[in-house]
């Protein structure tokens, strides 16, 4: 399982975590539409996924085989976890 996690400070209200939602909805949506390999089956692609809990937020792909798909140069889920993140320290740091 490929694994990103974005950090928020120890504040923690209704409007941080529904801006993480909505970060992480946009990951999933820009990973599926970025991903540039051939995906056979469906399940890589729609193994782009987002959780929010007590830490922060965890981007990642549950596909066993996503990072060696991207060792390989494909693109499945990191770049799309790099522009969430640009995103995340835009909308919350200040």
């Amino acid at each position: 399982m490929q694994t990103f996690r974005m950090l928020t400070s120890s504040l923690r209200t209704s409007e941080v975590v529904a801006g993480m939602k909505e970060e992480g909805e946009a990951f999933v949506e820009d990973a599926k539409a970025t991903g540039n390999y051939q995906d056979h089956t469906k399940h890589l692609r729609e193994s782009n996924d987002y959780e929010v809990n007590e830490d922060g937020l965890i981007l990642k792909n549950e596909a066993d085989y996503a990072s060696f798909v991207e060792s390989k140069g494909f693109e499945v889920a990191g770049s799309a976890a790099i522009r969430t993140e640009k995103r995340l320290k835009d909308r919350f740091e200040r």
